[in-house]
Order: structure tokens, then sequence, then C-alpha cells
């Protein structure tokens, strides 16, 4: 009886795995022509940034107070340097970072500071296949207020 039991949880515990591991990522190519899922929250000159539209929630907060804002995010990293050949056949991306993140804000009389986590949740090709990832997890703090600024202009507060 056990053993059975043993099973079943251990069956419970890999349903959400196989349904996570089954969901395929966007491709650099779908997040570039579906805006209306995929909105750009962040550009520089070495990255692009996605909210999944559909993962976009703001957590209840009393009056006066400022929501963390949660949301999978996509990063396209641009190949470094960029050469002629990656513009002329649309091969700028080098690979697609995606994230589980949340970013806050809260404001000290009057300055407003900002806070983002992200923790990384896998790294693919610009065709939406898995690659190795060996670089850092960026957590930077003038990224955390665009973020948080377009993150908030499209949320919704959760329940």
């Amino acid at each position: 009886m056990n053993k059975k039991l043993a099973a079943l949880a251990l069956a419970c515990a890999l349903v959400p795995a196989v349904a996570m591991a089954s969901e395929k990522p966007p491709t650099s190519d779908k997040m570039v022509n579906d805006y209306n899922k995929y909105m750009v929250v962040y550009t520089s000159p070495t990255e692009r940034i996605y909210a999944d539209a559909d993962t976009i929630e703001r957590d209840p907060v009393s009056a006066g107070e400022m929501p963390v804002i949660r949301a999978t995010l996509y990063a396209e990293i641009y190949k470094s340097p960029l050469t002629w050949p990656d513009y002329g056949n649309y091969k700028m991306v080098d690979y697609i970072l995606q994230y589980d993140t949340a970013v806050g804000a809260d404001q000290y009389g009057s300055v407003i500071k900002y806070k983002i986590l992200n923790k990384l949740e896998g790294a693919f090709t610009p065709d939406g296949k898995a690659a190795p990832y060996n670089g850092t997890v960026k957590e930077d703090a003038n990224a955390a207020e665009e973020i948080y600024m377009s993150l908030y202009r499209v949320s919704k507060t959760s329940y």
C-alpha cells in the first residue's frame, strides 16, 4: 500500500513538471510579430525584453502603497558584435532568456526606489530550442524602473 501511495505521489508531482515542460517557448519572430501577447517592456543596446501579457499580475495593496508586479519575461540577447550579415539575414538575436520576474517599487519621501528579482527559467535559441546558458542573471536598477513602469501600465490587480 505504501508503495502505491508513493508512486501516486510521485506521479502527481511529475504532472505539473511535464505540463510546464511541454509549453513551447516563443521564438524571436513570434515575439516581434504577436504584439498583443508579447509587449516590449525594456530595450538596451544589448537586449530587448518582452512581457507575456497573459502572465502579468499586480499584487493587491492598500491605498498609498505601490504593488509588486509579477510576469514572465523573455529577454532577446543580441549578438556581440553585430555584423552586416546579422542585420541582413535577421540573425541579430543570439539567444532568448526566460525569467519568472517580480518587480517592485517603494517611495521614500519624494524618491521612488525600484527592485527587480529575476529567476532564470530557461535559455533558448531564437527559434525556440533549448540552449545552454553560462552567463549571469542581471538585476539592473535602471532596467527595473522602466520595466516596472511598463508593466504597471498594462497590469491588473490579482485577487
